[in-house]
């Protein structure tokens, strides 16, 4: 269900009013859609002004158009008078979000919840006292034209008479956005108002071209009244049950543990979205991106997106360098470079002589590998939720070295850390006797068989797919005590989580600055501990600052680690350079921690609304372990796909229908099931989780209804749609 209109905000105490002029007008059938006997609403004869009713072919329901559909609907010729123009209802007020959502469901996908002005006629009344014609709507009076007329005149400004669509109907003005609500004395609330109301939004050559008027709609429906096809009913009901099965299991549906008040998700609970002497963080954000009008983006975990600032420095700079390029590259890059390598080294704990920038973790994570010497009966261990082409690496390695393997960990989200732990724990105790360290601390494995023992881990900090926090602080841990030989995937991490490298005191850790940093892509930051930088001999691809013991250059230069990574071949240095400003851009907006707090508890209470709109599950346990400023929530409707091109043409659907609704969070299949990322920045608010929850609500049920089996695509397409997903469901 989409809005085109203000986005309904969740809240206990707050009602809203609606305008039914269909099914639902019958007080019977709206009982049984919401689920309890209505008392508290208030029920109201009303009009809808320009927007006409007509028949869904083939279907026994109406549907609503404005004006301008209408035009396209009927002939030039077609006279309609002033009651056909505005379409008769009911006005019900005082529903609550919970009803909203069970309405949302009914209506399904066929239609749009708008907030319109609408013609209140008689005064409320509640479902104990209502009159005849409001709890049976065959016995309510037709308005004749004048009346009609009379009741919306205030708001359409026109004459009373007969109309075409081709010219009248174009002279009714849009729904009195400037007009003042009124009621009588004594407070009897009759008048304009607004409501929000379902309106057709499926292709129109659904709908019958002719008005299906007030009278011939009710005539045609009293017979079904009371005998409505139970499948009506299905979404409904199911969403009913999974919400009493959340009631009894609320930890399905938080990230920590927490009262049942705010587990439809609090903007009073998300931190740091005001804080004095800088600008507040949501929407207000905007003006420093350069995002398209109305683009909802809630995925900037995967590529990034920097500020302006940032990018105007980027250009500025690449000017500058333009302007000379020799005085550039001879005098001026290598300082700057050391900037970024302070800067950084300082915001995860090392030492500036122990941080190089590399262009991403990927890059990184290689050159880490394939300097490293591998002996048979080596064994490297990653787990299920590896990064894609970092798992690949892992496999190409194998290959290279008949006599090493790889050893997936299954991982299974939502789970907890400790589980992660043990398991890990479990597979070295296998092949590694308890390591014994030497003088330095270090320790090396050792096999309880001659040629076989788990040298080398590669740890996620923050998975990408799903986006979870590893426990890799204590997973490096267990390295130490087997001699297990620790890299960190911390592609996520820096600038979404605290880190400190030295008090985790892991083997190797790369961490892309373009994601969470803010920084321009691609860039990122390789921390190698002194102890281990004799054993990175060389960069990716090897620099002029190498140096061979075999083959030493003249002039006895001595071997260094950090001089092979100033140059290793012409690039454009800028998007290195922009760290530093993504750096002061942080800090002029409230500094990392005030950052992190936002996304953190934004994604906390954005899973919470998202899980509660779709009635499905956060991928998440019940420490609350799992959620940084990534929340991964269960999508609605979608069953396992059938095998690898069905999940391309499932996942080709989905993410076409996102870009069509202006907006993308990452879906990926894990655990037998489909789930969505929703990556929070300072420019989201929770308004931001409603609208792509509500988009990808309607393109799963399309999905359900096999429609995504109907699309156009060549071989080519779904080829390379289906190389791009995971080798294994779990990934």
């Amino acid at each position: 269900m989409s809005t085109k209109s203000d986005t309904i905000v969740p809240s206990k105490e707050q009602r809203f009013d609606f305008f039914f002029y269909g099914t639902l007008c019958v007080p019977a059938v709206l009982t049984r859609v919401l689920g309890h006997k209505c008392e508290g609403l208030t029920f109201q004869d009303a009009l809808l002004p320009n927007y006409t009713r007509h028949r869904v072919k083939g279907e026994t329901y109406p549907a609503i158009v404005d004006k301008d559909t209408t035009n396209r609907l009927l002939s030039k010729s077609d006279v309609l008078t002033s009651e056909e123009v505005n379409t008769r209802g009911t006005l019900v007020r005082g529903l609550t979000y919970a009803d909203v959502n069970a309405l949302d469901l009914f209506e399904g996908t066929e239609y749009s919840r708008t907030c319109l002005p609408v013609q209140a006629l008689t005064s409320p009344s509640t479902i104990n006292r209502l009159p005849e014609a409001l709890a049976n709507p065959t016995s309510r009076v037709r308005l004749d034209n004048l009346e009609a007329e009379k009741a919306v005149k205030s708001a359409q400004g026109t004459d009373v008479g007969v109309i075409t669509p081709g010219t009248a109907v174009a002279k009714f003005v849009d729904a009195v956005d400037n007009e003042q609500d009124s009621s009588v004395e004594g407070g009897v609330d009759v008048g304009m108002t607004n409501a929000w109301t379902y309106i057709w939004s499926d292709p129109i050559e659904r709908l019958e071209p002719g008005i299906w008027r007030f009278e011939e709609f009710i005539e045609a429906k009293a017979s079904l009244w009371n005998h409505l096809p139970s499948d009506w009913f299905s979404d409904v009901d199911r969403q009913r049950v999974l919400q009493e099965e959340l009631a009894v299991a609320e930890s399905r549906t938080q990230t920590s543990p927490s009262s049942a008040s705010d587990a439809d998700g609090d903007e009073s609970t998300v931190e740091g979205k005001v804080v004095e002497g800088f600008p507040d963080f949501g929407h207000d954000m905007l003006k420093y991106w350069g995002f398209r009008d109305g683009y909802v983006n809630m995925n900037h975990g995967s590529y990034g997106s920097a500020p302006k600032p940032v990018t105007e420095y980027m250009h500025k700079m690449s000017e500058e360098i333009e302007g000379n390029p020799d005085f550039f590259m001879r005098r001026t890059w290598a300082g700057l470079l050391d900037k970024v390598r302070e800067e950084a080294a300082d915001l995860i704990g090392a030492q500036t002589e122990e941080v190089v920038v590399v262009p991403n973790t990927t890059h990184g994570i290689n050159n880490i590998l394939t300097n490293l010497d591998w002996a048979d009966g080596d064994i490297i261990v990653n787990y299920s939720t590896t990064y894609g082409a970092v798992a690949q690496t892992l496999k190409y390695l194998a290959d290279r070295h008949p006599n090493i393997r790889l050893e997936t960990i299954d991982i299974h989200f939502p789970t907890s850390h400790a589980s992660i732990v043990q398991a890990t724990e479990d597979l070295f105790e296998k092949y590694n006797e308890v390591a014994i360290p030497n003088y330095t601390g270090q320790s090396k494995p050792n096999g309880k068989k001659p040629n076989e023992r788990v040298r080398l881990v590669v740890v996620d900090a923050i998975a990408s797919m799903p986006g979870v926090i590893y426990p890799w602080e204590r997973i490096v841990g267990v390295c130490k005590k087997y001699g297990v030989i620790s890299l960190v995937d911390a592609a996520h991490a820096i600038g979404q989580v605290e880190v400190d490298v030295k008090k985790a005191d892991c083997d190797y850790w790369v961490a892309n600055c373009h994601k969470w940093l803010l920084s321009h892509r691609g860039g990122a930051v390789m921390y190698v501990p002194t102890r281990n930088q004799h054993l990175i001999r060389t960069t990716f691809p090897t620099s002029a600052g190498y140096e061979s013991s075999r083959y030493p250059t003249e002039g006895g230069r001595p071997w260094s680690w950090i001089p092979q990574y100033q140059w290793n071949g012409t690039i454009d240095w800028t998007p290195f350079f922009s760290i530093t400003k993504a750096f002061e851009f942080r800090r002029s907006i409230g500094g990392e921690e005030r950052i992190r707090k936002y996304n953190h508890s934004l994604a906390v209470e954005g899973g919470k609304r998202v899980a509660k709109l779709w009635g499905t599950q956060i991928m998440e346990n019940p420490d609350g372990e799992l959620t940084a400023a990534m929340v991964n929530v269960e999508m609605p409707h979608i069953s396992v796909p059938d095998d690898l091109a069905d999940a391309a043409l499932q996942e080709i659907y989905i993410q076409d229908g996102l870009f069509q609704a202006n907006c993308y969070a990452a879906p990926y299949r894990h655990n037998g099931k489909w789930w969505t990322r929703f990556s929070t920045q300072v420019w989201n608010d929770l308004s931001d989780f409603e609208y792509i929850a509500k988009a990808l609500d309607k393109i799963c049920l399309d999905v359900k209804a096999g429609k995504y089996k109907k699309q156009d695509l060549d071989g080519n397409e779904l080829k390379v749609a289906a190389q791009g997903l995971p080798t294994t469901e779990d990934q």
